[in-house]
């Protein structure tokens, strides 16, 4: 999957980001290398200071104590007092300086040179107070430049050492240098080089965002007139619908008035001839009778179907549990010939037009017992919530059906039966579909063949501020 510029920009900055972490990190480990570099080799250097100091103090001390030996003059004596001091302390400095194990021997060795060479200075001083030639003779027996000599020689070689590491060190100092600007140098072009990359991308980034703005506005400029046509197509087909309706209304009732006149005449003639109608001329005019009938009883239930947008009433609060016992009521008779039993537990209260709920009841209720098995039909009416809805079900012990027709049974005319099995136009269920949708829910069938059938349909819930709401405006 191609990544968006945007994306791209996002993960260029991210790169950036991780960059300058890298960095900061390598920067400070160099840093922190540059500076232990430096220490150790500053350190080295005050090494070899403090050697060549240490050295000059004790050839302060040989001096002093020689020329007193020799003269016994009393300024002799300054140089000699400073040069036991400083020897002290510059040897107290080495010890602090030289660190590494194999420092430990040559400094222990070099301090008790110093030591003996500082005694030996002491001895000189105190034998030529008591005795010149004596003090003179000590000068002249070599002892003191012999401590000396050794004196140089381990302060050389520690020298010579120092000097060695010093090298060594003022060279890893070099290329860490060069390293830092090295690192420096690689950081700051991938830096810049990641930089022009996101450069680009934000360039194309805000490429893209302008040509999608403007795809965006040519999107907005359709759909207002996809809207505008649809709002167009939707006054057309109100009015359209309308006039349909007034059609339907129109057309049931000049309808009505033939085929009352063909029922009257018919049934007239049959009445006046009777005597000389044979068998099968009165069969004829039965079939006429009762087919202009079902006729007039069809264009009714079309002009329901067609009343149920245009003559249903606005909503109101309504109970479910008092329309169902007053269709129960309203269907007594019916209950009582067909020794049915209709059973309704606790029902909600919902919003919408009592007729029409009434009438939805009314149905699903006859449709159960008019197709009734052999047994006396049984019809439980339940209710229950699912989230925002109320699910009620009307369940029956009739035929039930198979359901591959189960969607074919809630379109207008479409009957499982024929009139011979059961009567009917086939309107009832296309009429429960059309009120349930009227109010914002929907209805469905679970059957089994000789199981009974169950139907469902949805109603929303009773919110605050839904009362005498009309769901039509």
């Amino acid at each position: 999957m191609s990544l968006t510029a945007s994306q791209k920009t996002l993960r260029g900055l991210i790169a950036v980001a991780a960059l300058f972490l890298v960095s900061i990190g390598t920067m400070s480990y160099l840093s922190s290398r540059l500076a232990t570099l430096n220490a150790s080799t500053l350190r080295t250097y005050q090494v070899l200071c403090e050697l060549k100091d240490t050295l000059t103090s004790l050839l302060d001390v040989e001096t002093g104590n020689r020329g007193y030996a020799l003269t016994l003059r009393k300024e002799f004596l300054e140089p000699y007092r400073w040069g036991i001091k400083n020897t002290h302390d510059h040897l107290d400095a080495l010890g602090k300086l030289l660190r590494e194990p194999d420092d430990a021997e040559p400094y222990a060795n070099l301090r008790k040179i110093a030591e003996e060479k500082i005694a030996y200075s002491k001895k000189v001083v105190v034998t030529a107070d008591a005795s010149k030639e004596n003090g003179a003779i000590l000068v002249g027996e070599g002892e003191g430049k012999r401590i000396m000599d050794r004196f140089r020689q381990v302060s050389n070689e520690i020298a010579t050492r120092k000097t060695k590491l010093l090298d060594r060190r003022i060279a890893e100092l070099a290329r860490a240098q060069e390293l830092v600007w090295a690192s420096i140098g690689v950081l700051s072009l991938i830096a810049l080089g990641i930089l022009i990359w996101v450069f680009k991308i934000s360039t194309k980034a805000l490429e893209e965002e302008k040509n999608r703005v403007s795809e965006l506005n040519k999107e907005i400029e359709q759909r207002k007139r996809i809207e505008k046509a649809l709002k167009d197509a939707t006054t057309r087909l109100v009015s359209s619908n309308t006039d349909l309706q007034q059609f339907a209304y129109v057309a049931s009732h000049d309808l009505q008035e033939p085929l009352r006149a063909v029922s009257g005449f018919v049934q007239l003639l049959a009445a006046k001839n009777k005597a000389t109608f044979d068998e099968e001329s009165l069969v004829w005019v039965n079939h006429a009778v009762e087919g202009s009938q079902r006729m007039r009883t069809l264009i009714n239930d079309l002009l329901s179907y067609a009343r149920i947008e245009s003559r249903g009433k606005d909503f109101v609060t309504v109970d479910l549990e008092e329309i169902a016992s007053r269709v129960k009521q309203d269907l007594s008779v019916t209950i009582e010939e067909t020794k049915a039993t209709v059973t309704f537990d606790k029902m909600p209260t919902v919003n919408g037009d009592p007729t029409q709920l009434a009438q939805l009841f009314q149905n699903l209720i006859n449709n159960a017992i008019k197709f009734r098995s052999t047994a006396d039909p049984f019809v439980t009416i339940k209710a229950e919530v699912n989230g925002m809805e109320n699910v009620i079900s009307v369940e029956d012990n009739g035929r039930g059906f198979d359901m591959e027709h189960a969607e074919r049974i809630f379109v207008i005319f479409q009957r499982l039966q024929g009139r011979t099995e059961a009567p009917g136009t086939g309107i009832g269920l296309a009429v429960c579909k059309k009120i349930v949708e009227r109010h914002h829910g929907r209805i469905w069938v679970e059957s089994k063949v000789g199981e009974g059938t169950t139907f469902l349909f949805t109603l929303p819930i009773l919110k605050i501020g839904d009362k005498n709401d009309d769901s039509t405006n």
